[in-house]
């Protein structure tokens, strides 16, 4: 096949009139809702698209992004410090839900594919010229006939993938309906206000604790969210927003995740909240704290204090401690309606990274929940509940939890 008969991969922008439609688009993605309440995201985006369209795509590097975008320093450890990997798939995952809400009045598609961080422009074919935005007609560019076949083509490929996913999907709900009906039910106990609550469920995240937070100066509630500041969250807190995201897909219910840096009252307020850490969630701090067991933090040791029964000693852990010489973490995990947010809250919160690993995983396992649930009250299910957990740490990994108390009402 002679070299011209092979279509390009993406359509590349040329002209000063071509920029600038890519330009619009990304206005248009920036100011929807997907990400105007974020920093960090339209930064990344902005950036990528820019360098494209300058011609700089070998500056595309996660090293350079993480120094340009997220002010890191020139040395600093990627495999330890995976912001650009993180604020990428997120980028990716806004992007796919902007286009599945607008993508019928798009002229043109601005992707970042997976495993890069360049990004690609793909022209979509207005019905009312049959020619691709930014793109000549058949007679004046030998590309233009396939990128004018490309859209059905991409229709034919997803209907046909499509159908092997239903076909795969069926199969394994039939399977999995036999073998988890009773794992459901125990795990439906615990989770059962917030599936039951109307609208979409909105994981709060801690991001790394690296300095005090700062409120904003406007009184919204809201904390200051300075590229390069709180732009990522630990790995641990990442395994236990997947823990308790595959909750809500096995039951089928949309989710969005913010970090806590980035969230206000009015993006919790009546819907389903879960809050995930604790001394690095500002959140967490406030809503936990008129309940009986409450978090307190000096900048150096966290703990869990009982204030009905000052009796019993505070659960404490050195925040500060890095070595090999914790072995014991504790978690919170709570469920409740909360008057502020004005809707069900579920908080899965260690005091440090371990126990909200392991208290994610007890959330989301039916094992753990059910032997914890034989020692609680009957009727924990419908009233509002706090449990406070305790895990053995040798090296850097957790045991499983253990029940040390427990309140309802």
């Amino acid at each position: 096949m002679p070299a011209s008969e092979h279509p390009p991969e993406h359509w590349t922008p040329t002209s000063e009139e071509d920029r600038e439609l890519v330009m619009k688009e990304l206005d248009a993605i920036l100011a929807s809702y997907h990400f105007r309440g974020s920093k960090r995201y339209p930064a990344m985006l902005k950036y990528v698209v820019a360098a494209a369209l300058g011609g700089h795509a070998g500056d595309l590097k996660e090293r350079t992004l993480g120094v340009e975008v997220f002010g890191r320093d020139p040395n600093y450890d990627t495999s330890a410090d995976p912001v650009v990997r993180f604020s990428a798939s997120e980028v990716r995952k806004r992007i796919a839900q902007y286009y599945h809400e607008n993508g019928s009045g798009a002229r043109l598609q601005i992707e970042l594919p997976l495993g890069s961080y360049m990004p690609e422009f793909v022209p979509r074919l207005p019905a009312s010229t049959g020619t691709a935005p930014g793109v000549a007609p058949a007679s004046q560019d030998s590309s233009a006939k396939y990128l004018t076949e490309r859209p059905r083509l991409l229709r034919l490929g997803v209907a046909a993938l499509a159908a092997l996913v239903l076909f795969a999907a069926v199969f394994a709900a039939l399977w999995y309906h036999k073998s988890t009906e009773k794992n459901s039910s125990v795990v439906d106990e615990l989770w059962g206000p917030l599936l039951k609550s109307p609208g979409q469920v909105l994981f709060v995240v801690g991001p790394v604790l690296q300095e005090a937070l700062t409120p904003r100066a406007e009184n919204t509630g809201a904390i200051d969210n300075g590229i390069g500041r709180y732009d990522h969250v630990s790995v641990l807190s990442a395994v236990a927003l997947t823990h308790l995201a595959g909750v809500l897909q096995r039951f089928g219910r949309s989710y969005e995740v913010k970090e806590s840096t980035e969230s206000s009252l009015a993006d919790m307020r009546s819907r389903p909240v879960v809050l995930i850490g604790a001394v690095n969630n500002t959140w967490t701090m406030h809503i936990v704290n008129p309940l009986r067991f409450r978090f307190l933090f000096d900048g150096r040791n966290a703990e869990i204090q009982d204030t009905r029964d000052l009796r019993n000693p505070p659960w404490v852990f050195d925040v500060t401690d890095s070595s090999q010489s914790v072995t014991t973490d504790y978690a919170i995990v709570a469920r409740f309606h909360d008057a502020t947010t004005e809707g069900p809250v579920l908080v899965i919160a260690g005091l440090g990274p371990n126990g909200t690993e392991v208290a994610s995983e007890f959330a989301s396992d039916p094992q753990y929940i059910r032997r914890i649930a034989d020692k609680m009250p009957a009727g924990w299910e419908g009233r509002n509940l706090e449990l406070v957990l305790k895990m053995d740490v040798i090296g850097s990994k957790a045991g499983p939890p253990e029940l040390v108390s427990s309140t309802v009402w």
